[in-house]
């Protein structure tokens, strides 16, 4: 798989207008790089600072922009934030957003209390009224937090919120699909423009033609069987009923390892596979469980070769901050009792990793999981496109009791199903989403205003 560092590092930029030094503002920027580095061990992230550019630590000139901008990019940040440790320097924090492109967070502490007629030492809140009013001149989109203190619980919070937005325009920027086998050929609403996700989103696909990627399945049948009992014992040891599969197990571990062998050969960071011929006509076992493991592992995997299924779950994914893995899920059916529910299911290819606790989990001798999912509340996201627009939708739901049924599945419960119905009627979406556990629409929302994806919220008028 492409190796994307998964721990985020952040380039922490106090800053302050130049005029105005005083000792207050000495402090308070002690006590923000203090406090940021606190944060940086319970929410882990990186913190890479500015202490070295001056003899202050802080961004107050164009020169300091210059080198804020070598340390920076040199050590590979993934987002910019800029406590506003006075009024601070708008026009240097400007540029230095600009030219490094990345998420930027705006933030200040609450200013104190008047002294009677002195001068007040900070004004930050002041200040971030400005350097926001020039981001927008410049282009930059921002995320802000609140002027709060130091100490505030809404720091603490928010930031969490932004990291897992950063994380997602990480994921998102690095991009590159292994895409297997070719769409069944029923499913035309699964095509994509390649041509135009490269173009706009710099996504790239690489195609694991049918010849390759079945040759490596055969040499890893031939010759590597040590793998393979590993890969099988895994299962065991996770719980899953194998014996149905009989002497198919085989060909159902070297497909995994050739999915994940060919991932990592070519760099790439998600994979979409044809999942109706390719492998149960020549192995008689289907790639269903499989891609659900692949999602186990930490492989972003979409079946029916849907490629915008396969980038939805990166991004799921990384608004999680990859503490779960996602699943690709038919919207199926209406709960025959709870006119707000649905069934999210396909046929055996969920994530090991979320079968509910008390559910027998099994594999059939097609290759398929049979087992329900943990409920909770749970993301519903889909991200597609139409006519050279792309969108996103992001709704939120909780698992709910229903009939029980065959493959993998799970009953959710949305405020007003009617709404959500229609959105993906009227779309441009399809039937596939990506499920989620956790509540991260408002993360993926963040994410979307930095890629330029718009947003589709339920409540939202449709479009056709």
């Amino acid at each position: 798989m492409k190796n994307l560092d998964k721990q985020l590092k952040i380039g922490l930029v106090p800053t302050r207008r130049e005029a105005f030094a005083n000792e207050t503002t000495t402090r308070q920027k002690e006590a923000v790089v203090k406090r940021f580095r606190e944060l940086a061990e319970e929410l882990d992230f990186e913190i890479v600072t500015i202490e070295d550019i001056n003899e202050e630590g802080l961004l107050m000139t164009y020169h300091d922009v210059k080198a804020a901008y070598k340390k920076l990019t040199a050590a590979g940040v993934d987002a910019l934030i800029f406590p506003h440790c006075n009024f601070g320097q708008e026009e240097a924090v400007g540029r230095l957003a600009k030219d490094m492109n990345l998420p930027v967070l705006i933030w200040g502490p609450r200013d104190g209390c008047p002294n009677g007629l002195e001068w007040r030492p900070t004004d930050s809140q002041c200040g971030m009224f400005a350097t926001t009013k020039l981001l927008m001149h410049y282009g930059v989109t921002f995320s802000y937090i609140e002027n709060c203190a130091i100490d505030s619980d809404i720091l603490k919070k928010e930031l969490a919120d932004f990291l897992a937005a950063a994380n997602v325009v990480k994921a998102f920027r690095a991009l590159r699909i292994a895409r297997i086998s070719s769409r069944p050929k029923e499913f035309l609403s699964v095509m994509v423009n390649e041509a135009e996700l490269l173009e706009k989103y710099d996504i790239e696909i690489v195609p694991g033609e049918p010849t390759v990627i079945l040759d490596r399945v055969d040499r890893i049948l031939a010759e590597d069987r040590e793998r393979m009992e590993a890969l099988l014992q895994d299962l065991v040891d996770a719980g899953l009923d194998i014996s149905a599969l009989g002497e198919k197990r085989y060909p159902l571990a070297a497909i995994e390892l050739a999915l994940m062998d060919f991932a990592e050969a070519n760099d790439c960071n998600a994979l979409s596979c044809e999942c109706w011929n390719l492998f149960r006509k020549k192995y008689g076992v289907s790639p269903c469980f499989i891609l659900g493991d692949l999602n186990d592992r930490g492989l972003p995997a979409a079946c029916e070769n849907d490629v915008h299924a396969a980038i939805t779950s990166v991004m799921a994914v990384a608004a999680a901050r990859y503490k779960t893995p996602s699943f690709v899920a038919d919207l199926t059916i209406r709960h025959p009792e709870n006119d707000n529910a649905e069934l999210l299911w396909h046929c055996g290819s969920f994530a090991k990793k979320l079968k509910k606790t008390d559910a027998n989990g099994r594999i059939v001798k097609e290759g398929k999981g049979f087992y329900e999912l943990e409920g909770g509340p749970v993301t519903v996201l889909r991200f597609d496109g139409n006519h050279g627009e792309y969108y996103m939708f992001a709704g939120e739901a909780k698992g709910v009791d229903g009939p029980v049924t065959n493959g993998n599945y799970l009953w959710i419960e949305t405020d007003n199903w009617v709404k959500w119905e229609k959105k993906f009627i009227f779309g441009p979406f399809i039937h596939h989403v990506v499920g989620i556990h956790g509540s991260y629409s408002h993360i993926i929302q963040e994410a979307c205003r930095y890629l330029g994806i718009r947003i589709d919220l339920p409540d939202m008028p449709n479009r056709y």
